[in-house]
């Protein structure tokens, strides 16, 4: 456990650094664009390639490919096979699903974007977009292969700047998106851009690592072993793993049915909330791995320092959830309050974020757990219980389209829907994980003090956060500069009452283990 604390602080520092771009991409977005109808068909447009985004921001793939890689860590030219094999088929794949995708791009819109079949001029900028941003399904998933290789080395660096890559040039493209006769093409054309970009910068970095390499009869035929094991399990690994993503898949297409400016609501509140669960849930998840390949064997160690991992993700991880709602309106408004964004918008947005709070808590140990449960050869009770959640995610989603599509407030409903199901989640692969020992769960995990010592914390730091003026007459007359000067204020407050209450109590042994 001697390098977990150091390489997760690696993996946090950039992963914020990359959602404070993505704040900075989406604040101007809802300047520029707020939550008409050309943002609607964007998110839409984009739903499919920032669905692959999220994947492999999110470590997905390091957690299917990592376990592969166990025992030869330093024999690189003996993964070498493996990995170009790998990295050749998911690429043939997704160019195939890429090409059939543009061929009949009229038909997916019309399907997936069926709730906005009687707005003919913003189906007709998804048609558009989705042409233009396609192609980024397959950049990323490639991209994805190689960060899932560069972590299993512990080349942590590459693989956290990578996604600040595509922030980067969107918020170019939204910068200049006047100078276009459809602004929103101009962000479009981005995000392809930002696909080779990332491609160009990882490939280099991958030929770096294990060398030069070419196709030959081996890799087409999968004469390599581990590889054809990996290309079998990999849909239900895939789909088990990518559960909370594909549920985003979902919503949006429920969502098109609702209010307009549903999508654009659900969508920054999540984005409020995949910044945290990005910093926390990814980084621990995308390190943690070979710290539990290590002891697997060894039951009573395995589950020892699983417990020490999930005690360490609750000290930061509750807090976090905690702050978000006290602090969710005055940071809605400071993040997308401006321009074309209205107060409409602003509390749209915050009952969003709010229905999605217990969500976030679990989607960040779900991560974790999942991560377990790999190391476990549990590939195929993740595929199911992850089935079992979708069946759920889909009937609810369905019945609150059928009953609310009238109601203003159905996008909250789908936003609770994602709650529920994440916590429902959250219990069967922890009771899993316990092989269905409630009393194993209970020992190792509830930790009666951890928990007692973080509540007490938590509610230091609430007591600080409502000292300062919250209320949403005073934030609105903010300038922008002064909005998040306050938020950073509060936020280091609230994070230093709150270390300084765990020292005190002596509830940091999790982080000081985690250095050893």
């Amino acid at each position: 456990m001697k390098k977990f604390f150091s390489n997760s602080l690696i993996v946090s520092i950039f992963l914020f650094l990359s959602k404070l771009l993505g704040f900075v991409r989406d604040l101007l977005l809802a300047s520029f664009f707020g939550s008409g109808s050309a943002l609607q068909a964007f998110l839409v447009a984009f739903r499919f390639p920032e669905f692959m985004r999220k994947v492999t921001s999110s470590g997905v793939l390091t957690q299917i490919v990592n376990p592969y890689l166990d025992g030869n860590a330093n024999d690189k030219n003996k993964n070498k096979k493996f990995i170009i094999t790998v990295l050749y088929f998911i690429a043939l794949l997704l160019l195939i699903i890429t090409v059939v995708a543009i061929v009949f791009s009229n038909i997916w819109v019309e399907v997936y974007a069926y709730g906005l079949v009687d707005d003919s001029n913003t189906l007709s900028l998804v048609r558009s977009m989705f042409v233009i941003m396609i192609p980024y399904l397959l950049f990323n998933g490639v991209m994805g292969v190689i960060s899932a290789v560069l972590n299993s080395y512990s080349k942590y660096l590459i693989s956290s700047i990578l996604p600040i890559v595509l922030n980067i040039v969107m918020i170019i493209g939204i910068i200049i998106s006047p100078r276009f006769s459809i602004p929103i093409f101009s962000v479009a054309y981005a995000v392809l851009l930002a696909g080779v970009i990332q491609v160009a910068i990882g490939g280099y970095s991958l030929i770096k690592l294990i060398g030069k390499f070419k196709l030959d009869k081996g890799i087409v035929l999968v004469k390599d072993v581990r590889a054809r094991t990996f290309l079998k399990r990999l849909p239900s690994a895939f789909f088990g793993t990518a559960i909370l993503q594909i549920n985003g898949l979902i919503e949006t297409f429920f969502a098109s049915f609702l209010l307009s400016g549903s999508l654009a609501w659900l969508y920054y509140a999540d984005r409020v909330n995949q910044f945290l669960y990005g910093v926390f849930g990814t980084a621990i998840a995308t390190v943690m791995i070979p710290y539990l390949i290590s002891c697997k064997k060894d039951k009573q160690k395995f589950f020892q320092t699983l417990g020490l991992i999930i005690r360490f993700t609750l000290i930061v991880t509750v807090p976090a959830v905690v702050g978000l709602l006290i602090l969710a309106k005055p940071v809605v408004i400071s993040l997308f309050f401006y321009g074309r964004f209205s107060l409409q918008d602003v509390d749209f947005t915050y009952l969003a974020m709010l229905g999605y709070l217990v969500s976030l808590f679990c989607f960040v140990l779900v991560r974790v757990i999942v991560s377990a449960l790999y190391t476990q050869n549990k590939t195929s009770i993740v595929f199911y219980i992850g089935l079992i959640c979708l069946i759920i995610t889909i009937v609810a989603d369905m019945i609150i389209v059928n009953l609310f599509v009238s109601d203003d407030h159905a996008f909250l409903y789908l936003a609770l829907v994602s709650s529920f199901v994440s916590l429902l989640n959250l219990f069967i692969q922890l009771w899993v994980l316990c092989d269905f020992s409630f009393r194993l769960f209970i020992k190792s995990y509830l930790h009666f003090m951890t928990i007692l010592r973080i509540t007490v914390a938590s509610i230091c730091m609430v007591l600080v956060l409502k000292s300062f003026n919250l209320s949403d007459s005073y934030w609105i007359t903010l300038s922008m500069f002064d909005r998040l000067k306050s938020i950073a204020l509060i936020v280091c407050a609230g994070v230093f009452v709150y270390s300084v209450i765990m020292i005190i109590l002596g509830g940091l042994g999790s982080f000081k283990e985690l250095k050893r």
